[in-house]
């Protein structure tokens, strides 16, 4: 990169050029030329190479300097060159070197500290069947051959990549062995373990170590699978809890009332005759914004529809997209938070697609809604019409943010 100085002079040059001089600028950033410069000139943004075409240059050369070489071998390297022929050549250099005139798979993985293919669909499989004692262990045998954790990963993060494909397109191809994994996943569980796999990249390099690093983030998949089956039909999950022994209550003729022998706490404010004050979706989203609930629990509640109060049984629809949030701690505390205001009900818990909006996409629309009228607010002022035409110039309405 020239100095301030040096972009001083070219720009003198730049805004009267000789007529028989064409200057072509390369850089990969581009946000460290001064603006002066930029608006002078004209940009052309490269795409970066596709694997496969990068393949295809690597297998070129190794044809035409007559060297022996392995396809997967060539394919890691144009993988780890990240859409750069550059990079995948000089990879290609040293791999040349490191191999005697070869390119091997053995080779490629001892170079780049990659874990073996295998290696990944055991340490799936253990984590699909929730066997934390096996994942910790299988992590302690990565780290002791000397294995980059962080590479594994990151072919973690494809695999589950490869197995999403298979389960959302069937008609896409697959090994046996991938076509086996993707039964023992929920689509749920999938999405949510490979946010927790890109997170877990990002927070490597603060973790202790790599191998920590690596538990952690496996740690807390398994912490954070749900029990709730690869079926996509409705599942209903249905808790009983022990009554009160603080309230006793007797029946007369068909209705139910509370007696005085012993009163209820002060947290109460209904008895079980009065559950049927909700009796829609809108009332049942007044009073869900009135618990104390925990972050989890309350983002199920958002993401629910009132269904029916019949029998001491209150049921609720939960958006079959977030099943993975119903473990049966978040369906306890809710439970109970119901009771204290209810009395002795079970909650019923359905998960399928709603019939109604939820009050987390009333919230969304309403946010975005607020949001448009923010940004054409905006985008009407005066002062902001007159920049744009001074500067040819559009203002970045992702930008606008109400303060």
């Amino acid at each position: 990169m020239l100095s301030k100085s040096s972009f001083n002079a070219l720009l003198k040059t730049l805004e009267e050029p000789p007529e028989h001089i064409k200057f072509l600028l390369a850089t990969t950033d581009p946000q460290k030329l001064p603006v002066t410069v930029l608006s002078r000139c004209l940009q052309f943004n490269l795409q970066k190479l596709t694997d496969s075409e990068i393949l295809g240059q690597l297998k070129y050369i190794m044809q035409n300097e007559s060297l022996d070489f392995e396809e997967d071998a060539l394919m890691q390297i144009a993988k780890f060159g990240q859409g750069s022929m550059r990079d995948a050549l000089s990879l290609l250099d040293q791999s040349i070197s490191y191999g005697n005139g070869t390119v091997l798979v053995k080779d490629i993985k001892a170079m780049l500290g990659l874990v073996s293919h295998d290696d990944i669909i055991k340490l799936a499989t253990n984590l699909f069947n929730q066997n934390a004692k096996e994942v910790i262990e299988f992590i302690r045998e990565l780290s002791h051959r000397g294995d980059n954790l962080t590479n594994a990963l990151h072919d973690l993060s494809s695999l589950f990549h490869k197995i999403s494909i298979i389960k959302t397109v069937p008609s896409e191809k697959a090994g046996e062995e991938i076509e086996v994994l993707s039964e023992q996943i929920s689509n749920q569980d999938l999405q949510v373990f490979y946010q927790i796999s890109l997170n877990g990249i990002k927070d490597m390099p603060l973790a202790p170590s790599e191998q920590v690093g690596l538990e952690m983030t496996l740690l807390r998949m398994i912490s954070f699978h749900s029990d709730m089956g690869n079926s996509s039909e409705k599942k209903t999950v249905k808790i009983k809890t022990k009554p009160k022994p603080q309230i006793k209550k007797e029946k007369t003729g068909t209705k139910e009332i509370q007696t005085k022998e012993s009163k209820p706490k002060k947290d109460s404010k209904i008895d079980t005759g009065n559950i049927t004050n909700i009796d829609n979706q809108e009332q049942w989203e007044d009073f869900s914004t009135t618990l104390k609930l925990s972050g989890v629990a309350n983002m199920l509640v958002k993401n629910t529809v009132f269904e029916s109060i019949s029998s001491g049984i209150f049921t609720l629809t939960l958006d079959q997209n977030y099943g993975n949030l119903l473990t049966s701690r978040v369906h306890s505390e809710l439970e109970s938070m119901l009771q204290t205001s209810f009395g002795k009900i079970t909650l019923k818990v359905v998960l399928a697609e709603p019939k109604h909006s939820t009050r987390a996409q009333k919230d969304a629309v309403s946010t975005n809604n607020k949001q448009e009228q923010l940004q054409e607010q905006f985008l009407r002022d005066k002062a902001l019409q007159e920049l744009e035409q001074v500067f040819n110039a559009k203002a970045d309405t992702n930008s606008i943010q109400e303060i």
